[in-house]
């Protein structure tokens, strides 16, 4: 780990690409609240997908972004084409295939938790289960500053090997790899052959982002625990320089891998009125890359107390932010939005 920090340390600085790699999907939003999913009458469509949301959202912030995806040659997939480029997202590393767009249908608890509740066609039959290898922009990967990904894609035989490919490219230029674990059991009909993907993969991270519901699935962790120590949720995780773990309204934690020590700590969330929380975790993701970067690079950070910590305060501004509107990408601020939030922490009590 000593060699491969200082390398991803190195040059950090000067680079400022993102590159994005996972699904880009619509999420099929219940019109109507607290109800299931055979009793609802209307859905809403909202483009999505975990490393969508996450490019858009650096893009909205000013970023370079370039998104590593599969596409329909349907309306769905030309819709998100349009979205993306909207949202200032580089889309010449996309692939464009027979199969479909996926859509996931989302149903939404009385106080705008959302629940993934299944698609609307079997989940290895979307364009996103094939991406292919062969067609992966390697050289943007390996000069990129950070490379984010997520677990859904390893469901998928073809998918799977583009993403360690990706990976693999990425650790050999010396970008830094954030992978979001985004546990999500309808995409996988074998949960434990899920656990057996999943958790070697992510040893390959520089920086991990596990939320509440992936701590008691993939740690057997409760949410508590993580918070009183959030170090014991990077334990497992020997080669990561840092945690990132988010839960809602209860907050966000982190710890560190610093040159003097474990750096840890916890961030209480923003009160805003939440309407839909969708992507607000995405968008929290994106918002930790852009301070990130700005700062240096993950080893500069863990090096610095002040800057990590206002780093996961802007992060934990910008998730909040996207949870006052509907929709995981149409709901994400702006970066002036996110700087005034994010500065009315400078009066919290005793927590700088």
């Amino acid at each position: 780990a000593g060699p491969r920090r200082a390398r991803v340390a190195a040059d950090a600085a000067t680079r400022s690409t993102v590159v994005c790699m996972g699904e880009s999907l619509f999420d099929l939003i219940a019109d109507q609240q607290g109800l299931a999913r055979e009793e609802v009458q209307s859905w809403t469509p909202f483009a999505g997908g975990a490393p969508c949301n996450v490019a858009t959202a650096l893009g909205k912030l000013g970023m370079d972004v370039v998104l590593v995806t599969a596409l329909g040659n349907d309306q769905p997939g030309k819709d998100l084409m349009e979205i993306l480029k909207g949202a200032n997202v580089r889309t010449d590393a996309i692939q464009h295939r027979t199969e479909p767009t996926r859509d996931v249908f989302v149903t939404r608890s009385n106080d705008g938790d959302r629940e993934f509740s299944g698609f609307g066609s079997p989940a290895d039959s979307y364009c996103d289960c094939f991406l292919d290898t062969d067609a992966l922009p390697m050289e943007d990967i390996k000069a990129a500053g950070v490379f984010v990904c997520g677990t859904l894609g390893l469901a998928y035989p073809e998918t799977r090997k583009a993403m360690k490919a990706a990976v693999q490219a990425a650790k050999e230029g010396g970008c830094t790899v954030l992978i979001d674990v985004n546990w999500r059991p309808v995409f996988w009909a074998d949960h434990e052959e899920a656990r057996r993907e999943i958790m070697p993969f992510l040893q390959s991270a520089d920086l991990l982002k596990i939320s509440d519901s992936d701590l008691d699935w993939l740690l057997g962790m409760t949410l508590d625990t993580a918070f009183i120590n959030p170090c014991a949720v990077r334990a497992p995780f020997p080669n990561s320089i840092g945690v990132l773990v988010t839960a809602g309204e209860e907050g966000s934690a982190y710890c560190f891998s610093g040159p003097s020590g474990e750096v840890s700590g916890f961030v209480p969330v923003f009160k805003v009125s939440a309407v839909d929380t969708t992507g607000s975790g995405d968008c929290f993701t994106a918002g930790f890359i852009y301070r990130m970067l700005a700062a240096g690079g993950p080893a500069a950070l863990a090096a610095d107390v002040k800057a990590l910590k206002k780093t996961i305060v802007f992060a934990s501004a910008s998730g909040a932010l996207t949870a006052t509107r509907k929709g995981a990408i149409e709901g994400q601020p702006k970066l002036s939005e996110c700087e005034e939030l994010a500065a009315t922490a400078e009066q919290w009590h005793n927590f700088w």
